[in-house]
């Protein structure tokens, strides 16, 4: 039996005791724990969405953002830091290659829808074809020309004779424009009076291809002496005509007779049409 003694001593707790006691009261949260630890989560996630979004805004900004979150007991997060920005060079874009303004060796490409032309589609030369790129024939010259008269008629008070340019040459030659005619005393002999005046009967003159033995002409007439007065005329017989050809300083003779000049220049006997 104990005694009144020891019932009255204090009851020290043995070890066992002591653990139960111990686990019993670290089961047991202080008041508001829970509370405390939902509201720190949801701080938590309201920080990570904050940075999340600043994060997202700068970047499209063009400025590269590290979210530091940074968590301690009891306090609050710190607001996001913004990194450093890259070096100037880092920050450069790079330029885009400028089309170069040498010349290239390479072979340009077609314009779109034509296909590149085939040598082999190249149509054939016809035969008997020269005309492009053929040179025009040089000008008569008068050592290749023969010259005659054709249709000799006796008009009013004048002689009409058509002057022919025949081709004796072995190559074609073209005549343009008027020929030169005077009457002379003689083959060789001295001019008598004016040379032939330019008449416009003919029209505009055209270039005349003459091929190996073709001809062309010029029609000339010539007023009778007779029908001026012998004081301005002073008329002397001629023995035939001079004539240049176009473009020409040689000269051919033409002998024609019962032709009578006058030797005043001031009367005019003669005129010539182009040759055609």
């Amino acid at each position: 039996m104990r005694s009144a003694r020891d019932s009255e001593q204090p009851h020290e707790p043995s070890e066992i005791a002591e653990a139960f006691t111990t686990a019993e009261l670290r089961l047991d949260p202080p008041p508001g724990a829970y509370e405390e630890l939902r509201h720190r989560a949801a701080a938590r996630r309201r920080r990570r969405l904050v940075a999340v979004t600043a994060a997202v805004v700068l970047s499209a900004g063009g400025t590269t953002v590290v979210a530091a979150m940074a968590r301690s007991d009891g306090e609050q997060g710190r607001a996001p830091v913004a990194a450093e920005p890259p070096p100037r060079d880092e920050q450069r874009a790079e330029p885009s290659p400028e089309p170069s303004s040498e010349p290239s060796d390479e072979p340009a490409a077609p314009p779109t829808g034509q296909a590149e032309p085939d040598a082999g589609d190249t149509p054939p030369v016809e035969e008997g074809n020269e005309t492009a790129g053929a040179s025009t024939p040089s000008v008569c010259a008068t050592e290749a020309l023969a010259l005659s008269v054709e249709n000799p008629n006796a008009g009013a008070g004048s002689l009409m004779y058509t002057l022919a340019f025949t081709n004796t040459g072995d190559t074609a030659c073209t005549l343009t424009g008027f020929p030169g005619v005077s009457l002379l005393t003689a083959e060789g002999g001295e001019q008598i009076g004016a040379p032939a005046v330019r008449g416009p009967e003919g029209g505009e003159a055209l270039r005349v291809e003459l091929e190996p033995g073709g001809t062309a002409r010029a029609d000339l007439r010539l007023a009778r002496a007779e029908n001026y007065p012998a004081e301005e005329c002073s008329p002397v017989p001629a023995a035939g005509l001079l004539v240049y050809p176009p473009d020409e300083t040689d000269a051919l003779f033409l002998p024609r007779e019962g032709v009578t000049g006058c030797t005043d220049e001031a009367v005019g006997l003669l005129s010539v049409t182009v040759v055609y």
